[in-house]
């Protein structure tokens, strides 16, 4: 079936949906009644239904992706209450996410459980590069996860989850578009006895727009860098996945996997007197490569209630701007989950992390920090699933910073039928990156690490759910521009707001997701107000089913209001994107799809001085077998 997460695990009556949200059947238009798949998430880096998740989750599955057209992380991203983004221009451009308010550092991006947060950067991790052709679902877990995945977490995780091996299956796509972009993927996967293995490939490229335009001091603000005769910004991306396992038994298994990006932006530079997009010409500092592996193997024992697993992970970062930096991520650890009731388990920990910078900006940096870790889990379902409660403890030992022991508690109590209050208090812990601490130009080696506490208590109700939450940071990280360095902010940053989703389905053919969020505060320690928060944003979906060979889909997002300074000089925000989604299934495994992207060519900037793309037509063709 193809309607709302919302209703997700329950059933339902298409006669009473538009009466009754989160009724008990559906019956489809067979007069069947069909059960839908409750979708299996990791907020608690294990195996959980989402029903017994007390977090704030949004996840977004690979049928949202494909009906919503959705192509790339920021894409899909777009659709999350409490999460806003800018970029430095088109594709493949420097993009920022700001989950409740927080800088994109403050998130902890996993590629199936491996660490994708850059050493050697800023944003953490580099999500314009994230393609969605073989992501089986995005799961995103808001508020501080520290007590759970350790630092970087301290606003949240948003983990990709890419597609198992079941039987056997080939498919691929190709569509073509707007700016002579061609975008090609091609999987095959077999589950063979013991055996099963994924290999996918995709590949996009571009040859884009100008990065810069100008911005609003210009009296050609409004014009488009094409327009204008700018020089384009092209941009291509080849993504390769390599999964396989082996049963050793029943109870014993190993798997191994391979993700990988190589990616190539041109980008555009900037007037540091006047402080002024520039349209520059392609030279050694506006053409970056990226080349980024995340390697996972495992060790996985199931026997009875209990189940254990030992893992090694790495991350690799390279950049060839500016003569190129370089860094890594080295993970390896064992978990254990006891499951001691039918309805409880208790999962614990341990690690060993080492992070490595190699190159900043050519030089070599040389330095490294690492960190052991322990945690544990404890999880309850009381009360014949009335009440879910959840509690973790983490402790931390750096090499090059206090250690530190952060903790969860949530609480989900069903009241009545399908209303249920959640509440969630944890603490986050956030380290200063190697770039930010050592390097030459910029970097403060006194640094410490920003600590913060967080609360959020909301009520469900069947799809629908509103929620406040409130975090407060210490020791806040910012850019000083009077030293041009790094500093920590003395005293406590406030982040605060509500959001507000909505899931559901009408009639026998429309389903929907809309969701508002208001950001009360995002403010440091002196009460001012930080740059490129949006005050609120608007997100929403409708999906029309009007035959069961057609889709119909209707995307898009607005955002509020945003200023790109501190001092609220200049204006990014009141806008509103619209995506449009057609797809037909014309023969057994093939459907043709159109898509358009900002459908009523809306002129916006998300970063003042710098291009977003106009309206863009994109046609092609899918199959599977």
């Amino acid at each position: 079936m193809r309607f709302a997460k919302g209703f997700k695990g329950r059933y339902f009556t298409l006669a009473a949906i538009a009466a009754t949200v989160g009724s008990v059947q559906i019956h489809a238009q067979n007069s069947e009644v069909v059960q839908l798949q409750k979708i299996v998430v990791s907020a608690a880096n294990t195996e959980q239904e989402e029903e017994d998740v007390t977090e704030d989750l949004t996840v977004i599955t690979a049928e949202e992706i494909r009906e919503r057209g959705y192509k790339t992380l920021k894409d899909a991203l777009a659709s999350v209450p409490g999460i806003s983004f800018t970029s430095n221009g088109g594709y493949g451009q420097p993009t920022s996410i700001y989950l409740r308010g927080l800088r994109p550092d403050n998130v902890l991006v996993l590629m199936d459980g491996v660490r994708a947060n850059d050493v050697t950067g800023l944003n953490g991790a580099q999500i314009e590069h994230f393609r969605l052709d073989n992501v089986a679902r995005i799961e995103v877990v808001k508020g501080p996860q520290s007590g759970i995945w350790g630092a970087d977490a301290s606003a949240g995780v948003i983990n990709i989850v890419t597609k198992k091996a079941e039987g056997k299956s080939l498919s691929y796509s190709f569509n073509l578009g707007t700016y002579d972009s061609r975008d090609f993927s091609l999987s095959l996967s077999q589950k063979a006895g013991a055996f099963d293995y994924n290999l996918a490939l995709s590949s996009f490229q571009t040859r884009g727009f100008s990065a810069a335009e100008p911005g609003s001091q210009s009296p050609l603000y409004g014009s488009r860098g094409d327009d204008l005769g700018y020089e384009e910004d092209p941009y291509t991306n080849r993504t390769y996945q390599v999964a396989i396992g082996y049963d050793l038994s029943p109870n014993d298994r190993v798997e191994g996997s391979l993700y990988a990006i190589d990616a190539t932006v041109h980008y555009d530079s900037i007037d540091f007197a006047t402080g002024q997009t520039v349209d520059a010409p392609d030279g050694p500092f506006t053409v970056n490569k990226i080349r980024e592996r995340f390697y996972k193997s495992a060790y996985i024992r199931k026997d009875g209630s209990n189940e254990a697993q030992l893992f090694y992970k790495v991350s690799t970062f390279n950049r060839s701007q500016y003569g190129g930096y370089s860094g890594h991520v080295k993970e390896a650890g064992v978990i254990d989950r006891f499951d001691y009731l039918k309805t409880g388990f208790l999962q614990a920990g341990a690690g060993y992390q080492s992070f490595h910078q190699g190159l900043s900006a050519g030089a070599n940096l040389g330095r490294s920090y690492a960190n052991r870790y322990v945690f544990a889990t404890n999880y309850n379902s009381l009360f014949g699933g009335d009440t879910v409660v959840t509690e973790t403890l983490r402790y931390d030992n750096y090499t090059s910073f206090d250690n530190k022991l952060t903790y969860k508690a949530g609480l989900k109590q069903r009241v009545v039928d399908d209303l249920s209050v959640l509440a969630n208090y944890s603490t986050g812990y956030n380290v200063p990156t190697l770039y930010r601490l050592y390097d030459s130009w910029v970097g403060n080696a006194d640094l410490k690490p920003e600590k913060s506490r967080g609360f959020d208590i909301g009520l469900q109700y069947g799809g629908m759910k509103v929620l406040y939450y409130t975090q407060k940071v210490e020791d806040l990280i910012d850019y000083n521009y009077t030293t041009f360095r790094y500093y920590n902010v003395p005293g406590e940053s406030k982040f605060e707001g509500v959001e507000f989703s909505y899931s559901g389905a009408m009639f026998d053919e429309v389903s929907y997701d809309i969701g508002y969020t208001y950001l009360i505060k995002a403010q440091n320690a002196s009460g001012e107000d930080l740059a490129r928060r949006a005050s609120d944003t608007l997100n929403y979906s409708f999906t029309w089913f009007p035959t069961e060979k057609h889709t119909v889909n209707i995307n898009g997002y607005y955002v509020g209001e945003r200023f790109d300074d501190a001092a609220k000089n200049v204006q990014t925000g009141k806008y509103n994107v619209t995506n449009l989604s057609l797809r037909h299934n014309f023969a057994k495994g093939y459907t043709g799809e159109i898509e358009v992207r900002n459908l009523f060519d809306r002129f916006y900037q998300e970063v003042d001085g710098y291009a977003t793309a106009g309206r863009s037509l994109f046609i092609g063709v899918s199959a599977r077998y």
